[in-house]
């Protein structure tokens, strides 16, 4: 499914307040898929989520930790349900085989990173990774998610989107009650924040931020991007200096033809400028297109310590 995050979402207003019983029935329904009970596996799960709907930041969290549990000698697996792609039970991502349409975007560039699976049973694909030989399992998502037990839970929210309207989907940005949700959570990782934010209580959390080494090689750009939040990426690249003429914006996980791309180059050639999106716009993008698009490289930079600990008493 593509979904753009609606303007409404930002505060609550008139059209927030009537789909308020949607959102309250959408939130019963997530209540009463959460309080069966789960399947345990033999190896600690670690769930990278989050209560609101769009790009928190997930990604460049999964991979900054299962970068550091390689690291540290482990074996992580990422599971993943593959948004965007097909719908499969338990496939592992070949990134020389498979193609994001078919595994989905952000699954595939976990992949590149660390074996990946997909499947909308989590539980499922615990136990092919397993069998596989996975010492330890990292959820891309899955807060919600009722299949599989989460040994330690992460709530990623991202300071640069305002949590204002706190009403559920479709009325609001939330995936369930903002409060309940917070009760089970073990650890925020608070991305573009300053500090911690009153609402957080006294959970236990960590300060990140997305950087990136890139410097503009080129006068001019041309910036697109279909993810949660596309105006994130278009301040970073102002951040970083690159000169940007104009922008587009597309819906998440919008899955590119090459007429789309034949477009933006158009426009970037009448404008003489280079085109830029994100790493995860890029894998959608047709191999046969690629050659003229520059991607902007990013990571987490967060002192991961804490949660490390945490999850290394699993074991």
């Amino acid at each position: 499914m593509t979904l753009k995050a609606p303007q409404f979402w930002r505060q609550e207003g008139l059209l927030s307040l009537l789909l308020s019983p949607l959102g309250w029935l959408y939130g019963q329904i997530v209540a009463w898929r959460l309080r069966g009970a789960k399947n345990k596996v033999r190896v600690p799960v670690i769930c990278v989520g989050n209560l609101t709907l769009g790009g928190s930041g997930k990604t460049p969290t999964v991979i900054a930790l299962a970068q550091e549990f390689q690291r540290l000698g482990h074996t992580p697996h990422v599971l993943s349900r593959g948004y965007g792609g097909k719908s499969y039970q338990a496939l592992k991502v070949d990134t020389g085989h498979h193609t994001a349409a078919e595994v989905g975007d952000e699954a595939f560039l976990l992949a590149e990173i660390a074996p990946t699976w997909v499947g909308a049973n989590r539980y499922r694909s615990a136990q092919a990774a397993i069998n596989a030989g996975a010492t330890m399992l990292i959820m891309d998502d899955g807060l919600q998610n009722p299949t599989l037990h989460q040994d330690f839970k992460i709530a990623v929210f991202d300071g640069q989107i305002p949590l204002i309207n706190k009403k559920i989907f479709p009325a609001g940005p939330l995936r369930e009650d903002f409060s309940k949700g917070l009760q089970r959570i073990d650890h925020l990782l608070l991305l573009n924040f300053t500090g911690c934010p009153v609402w957080a209580g006294q959970l236990p959390y960590t300060l990140a931020t997305t950087i990136s080494e890139q410097i503009p090689t080129q006068d001019r750009y041309l910036a697109f991007a279909g993810i949660g939040y596309p105006e994130k990426f278009f301040k970073l690249l102002e951040k970083k200096g690159f000169n940007i003429i104009e922008t587009y914006s597309f819906a998440d996980h919008h899955p590119y033809s090459l007429e789309d791309i034949n477009k933006l180059t158009q426009k970037a050639k009448k404008m003489k400028a280079q085109l830029i999106t994100t790493e995860k716009d890029l894998v959608k993008i047709p191999k046969s297109a690629k050659k003229n698009i520059q991607p902007l490289k990013i990571r987490l930079e967060a002192d991961l310590t804490e949660i490390v600990n945490k999850v290394l008493k699993f074991f």
